[in-house]
């Protein structure tokens, strides 16, 4: 989800504006991702208003909607982008995994987790695809990407940084966000035992 840089990929003969081609080329890298207000404005450098303006023509042409969670591309808007559009996101640096109780109601999990920042991490969006969940933080200036991957009763974080120097920040970040995701579990687990 967190893309990385490629060249225009709408076709040449669509007509739209440079923050909508630029916006429907970063939500279009990661079809299944639903990425917020905030974290589209972070990642493009775009300033809000013109944004919204953007993500609004976007809609009412059907290539973009809006959804409980942020934003993401249509079906129709795959139809208007060149087959480099879908570029696979680059894997990551892997800095924890561990393993989810059994009984872990993972939605629940996720619903308590969206939206919310973490200390110097700023919610981005979240994604799903062939059951695996996937959520997004990111420092104010998008240096560091932290990628928490649900499938299958386990738990990995992944971290996408802009240069190797960062890696030791990266994982200190990542812990601060595992010790979130520690507290939302437990919470969970036995909120039904407290009482």
């Amino acid at each position: 989800m967190v893309p990385g840089e490629t060249g225009p990929t709408v076709r040449e003969d669509i007509d739209l504006r440079a923050h909508d081609r630029d916006v429907l080329e970063f939500l279009s890298q990661a079809p299944t991702s639903q990425v917020a207000f905030q974290g589209i404005r972070r990642r493009l450098g775009i300033h809000p208003e013109q944004l919204s303006r953007a993500l609004h023509r976007l809609a009412e042409d059907g290539l973009v909607e809006r959804t409980e969670h942020g934003y993401r591309a249509t079906p129709k808007a795959l139809t208007v982008l060149s087959p480099d559009a879908l570029s696979h996101t680059p894997e990551g640096l892997t800095v924890l995994e561990t393993y989810l109780p059994a009984d872990l109601a993972v939605r629940s999990l996720v619903t308590g987790l969206q939206g919310r920042w973490f200390g110097p991490l700023r919610w981005f969006g979240l994604s799903e695809d062939e059951g695996e969940l996937r959520l997004w933080w990111s420092t104010e200036d998008n240096g560091i990407q932290l990628e928490v991957r649900l499938h299958e009763g386990q738990l990995r974080i992944v971290a996408h940084i802009a240069s190797r120097n960062r890696l030791d920040e990266a994982a200190r970040h990542a812990y601060l966000l595992f010790e979130h995701l520690s507290r939302e579990v437990s919470r969970g687990l036995y909120s039904g035992l407290i009482g």
